[in-house]
């Protein structure tokens, strides 16, 4: 990342425990995060902040994880931004079909240890890591 002070990972997640665990873990990466508690919390985020990557939980209130990326894909398309890398990490709220189809770009199921976040990490973002 050019941008040492940008924060290239959003973990969108309702559970407070997984989502500070998530953010730690990336922490211990050396991966700076973002997080939201909610879909309509993580949109009203990517209007101020680009994220090169997105952990999606599935089943939240207020906007699910199939609801907020819609409206991401939606809000990227209509302000021409690059659009971000979306991965559900769900306990099987959604099936990988639907969260394809929803737009998001891979499927992970919970538990995600610190091996499954490298492993998403590789797939999706290798310059994380190697940051």
């Amino acid at each position: 990342m050019s941008d040492p002070d940008a924060v290239p990972v959003l973990v969108v997640e309702d559970n407070l425990h997984l989502r500070t665990t998530f953010v730690l873990q990336l922490n211990a990466l050396g991966i700076k995060a973002d997080s939201a508690a909610n879909g309509a919390e993580a949109l009203s985020r990517i209007h101020s902040s680009h994220y090169g990557l997105i952990m999606m939980d599935v089943q939240m209130p207020e906007m699910n994880g199939l609801e907020a990326t819609a409206a991401i894909r939606s809000y990227e398309r209509t302000e021409q931004k690059e659009p971000a890398v979306i991965v559900a990490v769900t306990a099987g709220g959604a099936s990988s079909k639907q969260c394809i189809e929803a737009g998001m770009n891979d499927y992970f199921e919970k538990p995600l240890d610190l091996e499954g976040i490298k492993a998403l990490l590789k797939k999706w973002a290798p310059n994380l890591l190697e940051s």
